[in-house]
């Protein structure tokens, strides 16, 4: 064992228990897997760590969580079984081992999760949480590192460690005007540090309900100061925005525990289960509130902030995703809390301390008031905290829509057109503080490949880019660094391009972009929490970093949070989350470099949707592999397969294209085939229902291009008329309506396209006189129009000078 992990207490529990291995630790404590002698059961032992042994708050915590679990006893609650007092080495809670994942790793493995099983996780925990409240417990921390997911799909709410009682005696640990918790989930009262009730969990419930859905964290990206804004004052999206598919129940039920003013919330977990049940009356998203007097505003170049009002944090690990508190490396994260204070939010900060913790996640407290400046690595010069009021809140960074097909085929294909992207030579973007250096991408050679004179488009989960001349301009969301400017500040409209970098083709994901250079070398940027970058690391990057390994791609694929391209002998290689799949390699597990997918078939196209992906062998077959949900590898079956399997139906398709979970070919008479969900008319057929086998799309127009949406499709003809169907709430059909449709409508607007493509809810094209227009959704400027207003028809995106 780590020096650092109590040898004192192991050897305490060495008599009774047979320790197998670390399950996770943190800043305070470290929870083992242990077998215990006498029964042979497996049970989980969290103990203090060996610096924290004296310290009385921690000791206090553990001990906290040990007499509030132990009134819980209850299905969805993670059980206490046993209170070890282990002399000098401090406390032991012994508590039952919940085989499975938390629900953190499944939505990093799989991402959004399906309306059904988001009800069902939110039903669990609403009960654990009603046993909770009932006996004056407040959880103060619900999150999905904390909610464990067993075998059965059963949701355990774990971590009790910082709950506190509704009853004065809390008081004695918990201070009034000092708040606890995970900023990214904290109801508005516990930043202002007020006493809490049941609604302050239901707050915190609703958020995570909101990110199963979305796949998003809310208010990714944002720096702290930032979030903390935002959950006072900025309300989250509506989710339908993402998930059309969400039913009406479970929107009410959101909408009424994530109301900002803790009165307009359901009143206890039972409301909230009910609206799950669909008992109650529907009710509307709720509005973000007018920032009052009170609103705290961030100030640039200020003036000086007193010596010692100053901390230093490292910014970069600030702004790092929140530990994983089960198996893994060791490592010091920066948790906003446990024994440090943070100011309360409707205050300034005088003095701040901030520590590491482990067993509550990124908990942060507050005390005094005053003003704090943050400082270190990569911090925003002269950044602070002012209590100068504002008149409106700052808009919200929007979450995108579901993510579907990305590809980036050879320059001869027909099927989508990806735009290569002109980015800063500095491939070590700053959000990420361990990740290494990457070399710079190569820089084109004069005599570039002819390809790189076409102008192209690309569209990504929330992002737009296009290439002219061999230079790339994106635009669009930019929370992960997608755009691959050395920022993650979001763009309405093209910009310059940034560096002289040349790449000839591109594939934007959800939230991560990967490139092809001349010479055939994969480059990846953007978010890289499954491995989706390629580059053996878990680092996101905000500029290109190779992808690893010695291949010469000529064709690039992104999907949700994976990607895959062809080599020049033809051969598949995928790389990054593998959940249910998508890697095609026949193993299980993501994988940081590319592996083989298995099958030795030579394919000529390749697309990536949400977590499958499809390709074209030389005799024209479609064959795909990953998820199979609702039909969408086309094999007549629904189970997830990990290898190539072929589309049944000997249909000889000339293109391919994947959305979320349905995809579409074109056959080489011009006919339209889909096949997969049909939620919303996407497969074009004339009605709705998954299809496991093709369908044809009921059109006499023949088309020679396909592209697949979240919930739409899209194909262009030979004379470069847009046709769509499917999901046209946002305007994504583009024929100046919000109304869906089961079979092709044309694209208004008289445009003629050379190319086309979509990816969630919004699409791009160029135009013959190699003009660019995008339509639908458009909360993230990914329209290119300057503004965040969604569109259901063609808007010319004006390009700046490429200098």
């Amino acid at each position: 064992m780590n020096a650092e992990s109590a040898p004192t207490a192991l050897d305490a529990l060495n008599d009774d228990y047979e320790i197998l291995r670390e399950l996770g630790r943190g800043g305070t404590a470290v929870v083992y897997l242990a077998r215990e002698r006498a029964t042979g059961d497996e049970v989980a032992i969290k103990v203090v760590r060996a610096q924290f042994a004296e310290d009385t708050e921690a000791l206090a915590r553990l001990a906290r969580e040990a007499r509030f679990v132990a009134q819980l006893h209850h299905p969805n609650v993670v059980d206490v079984r046993e209170v070890l007092d282990l002399g000098d080495a401090g406390l032991a809670l012994v508590m039952t081992h919940v085989p499975g994942r938390t629900l953190r790793q499944i939505l990093r493995d799989e991402g959004a999760l399906a309306p059904g099983r988001a009800t069902a996780i939110l039903r669990d925990v609403a009960l654990a949480l009603d046993a909770a409240h009932s006996i004056g417990i407040v959880h103060r921390d619900v999150k999905p590192e904390n909610v464990f997911i067993d075998d059965d799909d059963r949701a355990v709410l774990a971590d009790f460690g910082i709950a506190r009682s509704m009853s004065a005696e809390a008081q004695q640990l918990t201070m009034h005007g000092v708040a606890i918790g995970t900023p990214a989930y904290m109801a508005p009262e516990q930043i202002d540090g007020e006493n809490l009730d049941a609604r302050s969990d239901l707050y915190s419930l609703g958020l995570l309900g909101w990110e199963m859905l979305t796949g998003k964290r809310p208010f990714a990206g944002e720096a702290l100061y930032s979030v903390l804004y935002h959950q006072k004052h900025v309300q989250v999206d509506d989710p339908r925005a993402l998930r059309i598919d969400a039913p009406e129940a479970l929107i009410t039920a959101l909408a009424g525990a994530v109301e900002k003013e803790r009165d307009a919330r359901w009143s206890d977990a039972t409301e909230f289960v009910a609206a799950l049940d669909g008992t109650t009356e529907p009710r509307p998203w709720p509005a973000s509130p007018i920032a009052g007097a009170g609103t705290i505003r961030v100030e640039r170049a200020g003036p000086p902030v007193p010596a010692e009002s100053v901390v230093a944090i490292d910014w970069r690990e600030a702004m790092s995703p929140a530990p994983e508190p089960i198996a893994g490396p060791s490592r010091r994260w920066l948790a906003l809390g446990g024994v440090g204070a943070l100011t309360a939010f409707a205050l300034v900060v005088a003095a701040v301390r901030i520590h590491s913790r482990s067993d509550s996640g990124d908990d942060f407290r507050v005390e005094s008031a005053g003003q704090v400046a943050l400082s270190g690595t990569d911090a925003p010069k002269g950044v602070a905290f002012s209590s100068t009021p504002i008149g409106s809140a700052s808009p919200a960074r929007e979450t995108a829509p579901l993510s579907d097909s990305a590809v980036a085929p050879p320059a001869n294909s027909a099927t989508h057109a990806m735009a290569p992207i002109v980015l800063p030579t500095s491939a070590a973007g700053t959000s990420s503080p361990a990740a290494p250096a990457s070399p710079p991408p190569p820089v084109a050679s004069p005599a570039a490949p002819a390809t790189t004179s076409r102008i192209r488009v690309s569209v990504g989960g929330r992002h737009s880019c296009l290439l002219d001349g061999g230079r790339a301009f994106c635009w669009g969301g930019n929370d992960r660094g997608q755009l691959g400017t050395n920022s993650t500040t979001r763009l309405s409209a093209p910009l310059a391009p940034v560096g002289g970098t040349n790449f000839v083709a591109l594939a934007s994901g959800m939230s991560h972009s990967c490139g092809l250079s001349p010479e055939g070398t994969a480059w990846c940027w953007g978010d890289n929490d499954a491995g989706q970058l390629g580059d053996g690391t878990t680092s996101s990057r905000d500029t290109p970093t190779r992808v690893g390994g010695r291949h010469e791609f000529r064709a690039i694929a992104a999907g949700n949070a994976f990607g895959c391209a062809l080599d020049t002998d033809d051969a598949a290689w995928c790389w990054g989350s593998d959940a249910s799949g998508q890697l095609g390699d026949r193993a299980s597990g993501s994988q940081v470099t590319p592996v083989r997918v298995a099958g030795g078939h030579r394919f000529t196209t390749l697309s990536a949707g949400w977590t499958f992906a499809c390709a074209l062998d030389g005799n024209d077959r479609a064959w795909c592999w990953g998820s199979n949900d609702s039909g969408e590898l086309g094999d007549s079956g629904t189970v997830n397969q990990r290898i190539p399997v072929p589309v049944r139906g000997r249909h000889e398709f000339t293109a391919l294209a994947a959305g979320s979970a349905h995809a579409c070919g074109i056959a080489s008479d011009g006919s339209a085939w889909c096949w997969g969900s049909d939620s919303n008319g996407q497969l074009g057929d004339g009605g709705t229902g998954s299809r496991a086998l093709p369908v044809r799309v009921k059109s006499t127009v023949r088309f020679g291009e396909i592209t697949a949406g979240a919930v739409h499709s899209c194909a262009l003809t030979a004379s470069g008329d847009a046709w769509c169907w499917g999901s046209n709430v946002y305007g994504q059909l583009g024929n100046d309506s919000n109304t869906d449709s089961a079979v092709p409508v044309r694209v208004v607007g008289g445009h003629t396209f050379t190319t086309l493509h979509a990816f969630g809810s919004h699409n791009c094209g160029i135009t013959s006189a190699g003009e660019t227009f995008c339509w639908g959704y458009n909360l993230d400027g990914q329209l290119g129009d300057g503004t965040r207003t969604h569109r259901s028809r063609p808007v010319y995106v004006q390009r700046p000078n490429a200098q």
